[in-house]
């Protein structure tokens, strides 16, 4: 029957009785998807995911299921919900013109836009507070585990899975100079690094007790330090900076004191060990920095809309833009596959959070994003970290239209349901 062995046959049943199952329980407990899917994100790695028509990534999967689960109500919407869903609409639009490709645009549905609905509709059903406090949790794990790695030089995760494209391309581990790089689930340092990095403001922000709060974003700190990424220890040290700065209601003054003063210490002790770590490196450092601003050039062969003409596939399959292959730059990247209609929007989105922060009324969650835009110009959206960053902007969309909860403790609502009082009812 439909090619399937009996034993194929035997598991269908069963796994629609799972798939049946997990629905009405996330539909009853929304927490619970939140919380299963950060877990997805952050320690299974990308290419356990499943091949059917088309190769579904495991936070796809669980993405899916989660946002069908809870099914949340639409919240209010603002004037940047307009620009982001023309972000959306530039990046598949390309589609009826014949200027885009299976894989460009699966990517942005299955990915992009997929975790940006995450992040823009579940905080309907779970205080985004809550949210802030389980990303904090979940990637102070990752970051323990990276130190772990880094100090035994020891990755159980590349371990995992089938021998499939996925793992043989992004299943070694990277060194720089004499040392392996943390990479953690995420199949790269860079991807790890950043994640790490988004999650600090809304961990500085998370509804914990001061002394917690700190220990967090010190082994946060200390996981980034260890992928041995410049671009992502800028990003951590901006999120820091900024939250610090900018985040008033959310900081007290003496948790502000304490992240100060033991940055500062950390930089003058860390510094001279990571400088001597990157002049280790010698040429791949340095060639690694000179090729991304090669990658200007490219500027020039952005289309208006879709796919650069500069793209091409290579014998063997490979897709090119010029004479380049890899393209270490988010912002080039999506104008050279997506055009300039959709990079304007992004940077449009970009330079609203700016001024957002500049005014004074950011959110954590928004904070996050902006302090990634070092990141976005220097490094591609790979693996989980590519969900993890649209996850967050969705929350930062929320929280910055739909406006901040009141602070509480992680358990101050353990007597009331996930759909209780805190949750707008259903229509």
């Amino acid at each position: 029957m439909f090619g399937l062995s009996a034993g194929e046959l035997v598991l269908l049943p069963m796994s629609l009785a799972l798939v049946v199952a997990f629905v009405i329980i996330v539909h009853l407990r929304p927490r619970l998807g939140v919380l299963l899917w950060l877990l997805t994100v952050a320690f299974v790695p990308f290419w356990l995911g499943l091949s059917f028509i088309v190769y579904f990534l495991p936070t796809s999967l669980m993405g899916i299921l989660v946002l069908v689960a809870v099914r949340p109500a639409v919240p209010r919407l603002g004037g940047f919900d307009l620009i982001a869903a023309f972000f959306f609409i530039s990046c598949l639009a390309p589609v009826l013109s014949g200027g885009a490709t299976q894989s460009t645009i699966f990517g942005v549905l299955s990915q992009w836009l997929l975790a940006y609905l995450l992040g823009r509709l579940l905080p309907v059903d779970v205080d985004v507070r809550w949210i802030y406090s389980c990303v904090a949790i979940i990637f102070t794990a990752v970051a323990a585990l990276a130190l772990i790695e880094f100090a035994f030089g020891w990755n159980p995760f590349v371990t995992l899975g089938p021998a499939n494209a996925l793992h043989v391309k992004w299943g070694n581990l990277q060194g720089r100079g004499d040392l392996l790089r943390a990479e953690g689930a995420f199949g790269h340092s860079i991807a790890l690094g950043c994640s790490l990095a988004l999650a600090i403001p809304l961990a500085l922000a998370a509804p914990l007790r001061v002394p917690i709060r700190l220990s967090m974003v010190v082994v946060i700190l200390g996981g980034v330090a260890v992928t041995i990424s410049r671009v992502s220890m800028v990003c951590a040290v901006l999120s820091v900076v900024l939250s610090i700065v900018f985040l008033k209601d959310e900081l007290p003054r003496r948790l502000k004191v304490a992240i100060v003063a033991g940055l500062v210490l950390a930089i003058a002790a860390l510094a001279p060990y990571f400088l001597n770590i990157f002049q280790a490196a010698g040429d791949e450092a340095t060639n690694s920095a000179n090729y991304r601003g090669e990658l200007t050039e490219l500027i020039p062969d952005v289309s208006l809309l879709g796919v650069s003409s500069a793209a091409y596939r290579s014998p063997t399959g490979e897709l090119f833009f010029g004479r380049f292959q890899s393209i270490d730059s988010q912002l080039l990247y999506t104008g050279l596959t997506y055009g300039w209609f959709a990079l304007a929007c992004g940077l449009v989105l970009l330079v609203g959070g700016m001024v957002v922060i500049l005014r004074g009324r950011a959110t954590p969650a928004t904070i996050a994003v902006v302090a990634q835009i070092p990141a976005l110009t220097t490094v591609a959206l790979i693996t989980q970290y590519s969900m993890m960053f649209w996850f967050i902007a969705g929350l930062a969309m929320f929280s910055q239209v739909n406006g901040r909860r009141d602070p509480g403790l992680i358990d101050q609502s353990a007597t009331e349901t996930d759909r209780g009082v805190s949750a707008p009812a259903r229509p």
